[in-house]
């Protein structure tokens, strides 16, 4: 099975989703400056890598986590990502998570600032606050991405 988080940017909230997956970071606390700056991909993918799928890792159970820069193409990249997915893996299963209605403002003006203004300071501060405000929904959204996983793997695919 493959599981692919995706965002605006495919930096921020879908690589701490994509983290929090694999264990990278602690859904219990949450992350420091250091953890989120050491995070692969952490507000480090450039414009040039938008609608560019990057692996990130395997989970417990040896299914692949990816995640995706989209913009603003949320409903379009889920149904072209799944029906290719159907359409060249055998069984196609997998899910799609928009991690897009975690975010809050500072994560998004932190973003801008960041990525497209280039003022990374200011934007990494942002990013950091908005991150840490948010990171319990977030723990919330990867757990339920993670039932919904056990619930389609639960089904017997004939």
């Amino acid at each position: 099975m493959k599981i692919l988080y995706h965002c605006f940017g495919g930096t921020h909230s879908s690589v701490l989703a994509a983290a929090l997956h694999l264990r990278l970071l602690d859904p219990r606390r949450r992350p420091s400056d250091s953890e989120l700056k050491t995070l692969p991909f952490f507000d480090k993918r450039a414009g040039s890598d938008y609608g560019r799928i990057a692996f990130y890792g395997r989970d417990e159970q040896g299914r692949e986590i990816w995640i995706l820069g989209r913009l603003g193409y949320a409903r379009v990249t889920e149904g072209v990502f799944s029906s290719l997915l159907h359409a060249l893996i055998e069984n196609g299963r997998q899910l799609l998570v928009d991690t897009t209605p975690i975010l809050n403002w500072q994560m998004r003006v932190g973003g801008y600032l960041s990525r497209r203004a280039r003022w990374k300071r200011i934007g990494f501060f942002l990013i950091a606050q908005g991150t840490r405000k948010a990171y319990p929904r977030l723990v919330q959204l990867v757990k339920q991405a993670e039932e919904e996983i056990d619930r389609i793997e639960g089904l017997t695919v004939r």
